[in-house]
């Protein structure tokens, strides 16, 4: 399943391109392989949140656990990024954590790896897949979720304070987009992150610019996304500078999302983690009824979260109040908001604690 590598140095880890099937279509991933020899070795299975694509700052915490000596298996869901599955962006649920299974069945089946010492990890809305999966599949040595959607009731609620008529905006929207796929319609679009008059899944004043922090440098917007930001500046107000508005113009056709949208289209550097702030929208519609925070109960390996104060997205205080009483969870706390713990120091503090707790994980599963 291997279709390239690229190798910084001799003593540097070997990330290279893999794929593994999922539902009949194959999900695009990275493998990160220690330089050192010696098997069998740990393996973290890693994916994104809501809408998200590897390239948004997974590389960074993927190279921090590969540094350890661990292999690292990062991929992209069906439908979004590099991976295969139409219609794009669009995010289902249930095929979302069997994409997880399978990236667990493909770890497991590397010679490499040592099937007793793998761990996944997840962030935001993937944060909250790992709980589920890790609830199900006792073969799992450690869990870690970062910022995790824990219980969809709360993030509405959360939701419909940030803006109750943009929230109205995507319910219509979604509804919408339910109504077209009866008739093969392509998926309504509505934007992952807005400010208050959008109808997006996370709204705040500075959502657009954290978000956009972790967006690779010399990304570029679709001429129809640049052209919304030069009539309306606000929509796009502290968008991160590595972010091209200029440049050479694209198509909807030159990338993987397949279609442009006034939200946002991004075409990566080197031709690379094609991405859009935008998936169907009728995931709001099943969203508060998933609750995986409620699975912590019934998993039996230890686990991490990770949750920040300031969260909109996936509110702390519940994540907090779910781990509650459940002794194999930890929960590590941090200022700031949903995508403040991706960058800067909170990164550096957030990917400390998550290699200690791996670490003491993978120690204690090689002694058994």
């Amino acid at each position: 399943m291997e279709t390239s590598a690229e190798e910084d140095s001799r003593t540097a880890p070997v990330r290279r391109d893999v794929w593994f099937e999922s539902g009949g279509v194959r999900c695009a991933a990275w493998l990160y392989i220690p330089a050192a020899e010696g098997v069998p070795r740990p393996l973290v299975v890693m994916a994104h949140g809501l809408g998200a694509v590897r390239e948004w700052r997974l590389d960074a915490f993927a190279e921090r656990f590969a540094a350890q000596g661990w292999m690292v298996l990062v991929f992209d869901y069906r439908r979004l990024g590099a991976s295969e599955g139409s219609p794009r962006q669009l995010l289902d649920i249930g095929d979302q954590l069997d994409d997880w299974r399978a990236a667990l069945a493909y770890g497991r089946s590397l010679p490499e790896v040592d099937p007793d010492r793998i761990a996944v990890w997840g962030t935001s809305f993937g944060g909250g897949h790992v709980l589920r999966i890790a609830s199900e599949d006792h073969g799992v040595a450690a869990v870690v979720a970062q910022c995790p959607f824990t219980d969809g009731l709360a993030s509405l609620l959360s939701r419909f304070r940030s803006g109750p008529l943009s929230m109205v905006g995507l319910i219509i929207a979604a509804v919408l987009d339910v109504a077209g796929s009866v008739f093969g319609v392509k998926p309504v679009l509505a934007p992952v992150v807005g400010v208050w008059w959008m109808p997006a899944f996370l709204v705040s004043p500075t959502a657009i610019a954290a978000a956009s922090k972790l967006i690779p440098a010399g990304s570029r917007l679709s001429p129809r996304t640049t052209g919304v930001l030069a009539r309306i500046p606000a929509a796009g107000k502290g968008l991160s500078p590595t972010v091209e508005t200029g440049g050479q113009p694209f198509g909807p056709g030159d990338t993987t999302v397949g279609r442009d949208t006034i939200w946002g289209v991004m075409k990566g550097p080197d031709g690379r983690g094609d991405s859009a702030n935008a998936i169907a929208a009728r995931l709001a519609l099943p969203l508060p009824l998933y609750r995986p925070g409620k699975d912590m109960r019934k998993i039996a390996a230890a686990t991490l979260l990770c949750v920040c104060g300031d969260d909109r997205a996936a509110p702390a205080r519940t994540t907090a109040r779910l781990a509650v009483g459940q002794d194999h969870v930890q929960v590590k706390h941090y200022d700031g908001d949903h995508f403040d713990i991706y960058v800067g120091d909170l990164f550096e503090r957030a990917v400390a604690d998550q290699i200690q707790f791996l670490a003491a994980r993978f120690t204690a599963a090689a002694g058994r």
